[in-house]
């Protein structure tokens, strides 16, 4: 690869389970931990839906998962989110402005590096259960729940959070949706568009 087709990757924020950052996981792999576990209670009450039946309409037959600690503890403050807001935000949005916090500390950047930049955000999300829960409680609804849990949004937060200049891409392409968006801000770079890619999948 000559130096004009080269992509450099210069950080890197993640959180999985048993893993909380990109060391972490390593030692994970390494050692070749498990961190599957029961779901607890604190999650959602399993037994209110299990059946053994895989085919039980409704129901789910799994009572264990790979579980990312340290949702309830998400700073909200620190990325300018006031309280109600932050009460209807799909825990993927907080999750994804945690690492791209992280992966540009990792990186060596501040905000400022970033603001008012022609940088891009290009996101794979696939899943949206809380999005389609939270949707049905109509006496949970504010103002800020279209925000809050559509997953279009989920680069937007980043891009208003940095004061990006640059696209906001959320994509979707199910199980691929981590290497489309890889793939489509690699395009923008080479484009000659300055891009700053992060990517998640959940």
């Amino acid at each position: 690869m000559n130096g004009q087709d080269a992509i450099a990757i210069v950080g890197v924020g993640c959180k999985f389970p048993g893993a909380d950052g990109l060391e972490e996981f390593w030692r994970v792999l390494k050692n070749g931990e498990d961190h599957i576990q029961d779901i607890p209670k604190e999650r959602f009450n399993v037994d209110a839906f299990f059946d053994s039946n895989p085919d039980a309409p409704g129901r789910t037959y799994v009572r264990k998962a790979g579980i990312v600690s340290g949702i309830s503890q998400w700073d909200n403050r620190f990325f300018g989110i006031g309280e109600n807001e932050a009460k209807t935000m799909d825990p993927q949005q907080q999750i994804v402005l945690e690492c791209v916090y992280r992966a540009m500390e990792d990186g060596g950047f501040t905000k400022s590096d970033f603001n008012q930049s022609d940088t891009g955000v290009y996101l794979g999300v696939m899943n949206g259960e809380y999005e389609a829960v939270a949707g049905h409680d109509l006496k949970q609804l504010t103002n800020y729940s279209v925000t809050g849990l559509s997953r279009s949004i989920i680069s937007a937060r980043v891009a208003y959070f940095l004061n990006l200049h640059g696209p906001a891409i959320t994509l979707d392409t199910a199980c691929s949706s981590s290497l489309v968006a890889i793939h489509t801000a690699e395009q923008a770079i080479k484009s000659g568009k300055k891009s700053f890619s992060a990517f998640t999948y959940l």
